[in-house]
């Protein structure tokens, strides 16, 4: 009897230790966490969006360059647009929040947050991706189907196609309209607590069966698979058209022409796995973070969320370098953009110099006549 009597407190002792000692742990992974989320989006997320602004903006005005005017340089401006709007979003709902917390506190801030910020977000992440699948099914038709291109591939048909992209993308993104709300600081349980709420919807299980089987798996996964079936058909098709007419031709054209398949092999695989990468490493997240973990766990979860969307964020701000480094006509537009800049600036200052040297001049010579 004494020997059970005893073993109680020890059992229990050493369950409550097991206990604290698990505690201790959760907490220190959740601070690396906090401190993790608080780096990705605060310093890399920021630097990731000055970069991706400078180069999206770059990519609008070469693309839009009469020599590179065409269906595909259509749905690339438009993903630029896109990627912008990602990155504009994320600043203003992750980063400034991260960098003063304070700001999350006011009644306006839920507002935005809440029917602009956060839903407006996602609705550019997927636009972003879904106008990917247009550029690689108009790159498609134009190697695969060569006798339809002409007719399938014109600007008007770009532009249509983007407008129903979008269209479609808002529509089935209505349910983050519907996830948060915005709360006055009278309703809040605390003080400190932020300006904004999860909603109805948002609480419910309908909200994460959408953000799971529709946001994570038909508008992210879909698109990366239709994406790398239709880069591998264009690969393929490429390399059939090319050996077909390396037979007709000499030793110094196969050389070129094996140099333009593989650059256009390396463009289209390095676009490809970027995606497949930076994007899965969000998917995949998203799908731990579905499934609601108890207490710090949950919270860690939460916060590797959070720093998972820094694979979006890259990916909105690296087609510029993608471009740089894997297109040669882009590399030649650029330059020649550049050039011309740099001309109209010198011409602008030697104009004002002229000019400013003429009024001298005109002023001197009334001083002198008077």
């Amino acid at each position: 009897m004494s020997s059970d009597m005893s073993s109680v407190p020890s059992s229990v002792n050493s369950a409550t230790t097991e206990m604290s000692m698990r505690t201790a742990s959760d907490d220190e992974m959740l601070t690396i966490a906090q401190k993790m989320h608080w780096v990705t989006s605060v310093v890399v997320g920021t630097i990731f969006v000055v970069i991706g602004l400078v180069g999206n903006t770059l990519s609008i005005l070469i693309w839009n360059r009469k020599s590179l005017r065409s269906s595909t340089g259509i749905y690339l401006i438009a993903q630029a647009i896109a990627d912008i709007g990602v990155l504009v979003f994320f600043f203003v709902t992750d980063s400034i929040v991260m960098m003063e917390p304070s700001i999350k506190m006011p009644y306006s801030y839920g507002v935005f947050f809440s029917y602009i910020g956060y839903p407006f977000f996602f609705l550019f992440v997927i636009c972003s991706i879904w106008i990917t699948v247009g550029v690689t099914v108009d790159r498609y038709i134009q190697v695969c189907w060569i006798g339809y291109s002409k007719a399938m591939c014109s600007q008007r048909r770009a532009f249509t196609g983007i407008g129903i992209i979008v269209l479609l993308c808002f529509i089935i993104n209505l349910p983050h309209f519907w996830t948060f709300h915005a709360v006055a600081v009278e309703d809040r349980a605390k003080p400190d607590d932020p300006g904004f709420a999860k909603a109805e919807f948002g609480q419910t299980g309908g909200s994460d069966q959408y953000e799971f089987w529709v946001h994570c798996m038909f508008l992210v996964l879909v698109p990366w698979v239709t994406i790398f079936i239709l880069n591998m058909f264009i690969i393929r098709e490429v390399s059939l058209a090319n050996k077909k007419m390396n037979k007709a031709r000499g030793e110094e054209m196969k050389e070129k022409m094996n140099k333009k398949e593989a650059q256009i092999t390396r463009l289209l695989l390095t676009v490809t796995f970027t995606f497949l990468i930076l994007i899965a490493l969000q998917c995949i997240t998203q799908c731990f973070f579905m499934m609601k973990p108890n207490g710090a766990n949950h919270e860690m979860v939460n916060k590797a969320f959070s720093i998972a969307k820094l694979g979006v964020i890259i990916n909105s701000s690296i087609n510029f370098i993608l471009y740089c480094l894997s297109g040669q006509r882009f590399r030649k537009e650029l330059f020649g953009l550049i050039v011309k800049r740099v001309d109209r600036i010198k011409s602008s200052s030697v104009s004002m110099s002229e000019t400013s040297s003429t009024r001298l001049t005109s002023t001197r010579n009334t001083r002198s006549s008077m």
